[in-house]
């Protein structure tokens, strides 16, 4: 919730490897102060931008100079 991202769209690195969902952090060596990379999935970032691209109404260019 801190992240504003779904579980599905996250991807976390640490020393420079992905991790997966299984692994737990102090099984895979983090510790106290130690840097750990929180990303949106790429994928997914995509997927939203083209979604919400589309629901957009498309706009002309075109504007009239006088309205009537």
């Amino acid at each position: 919730m801190v992240a504003g991202l779904e579980p599905r769209e996250q991807r976390l690195l640490f020393r420079g490897k992905e991790r997966e969902d299984t692994d737990h952090l102090h099984m895979i060596g983090v510790r106290d102060r130690d840097k750990v990379l929180l990303l949106e999935d790429p994928a997914l970032k995509d997927m939203k931008l083209r979604a919400a691209l589309a629901a957009q109404p498309v706009q002309s260019p075109y504007r009239p100079f006088i309205k009537v």
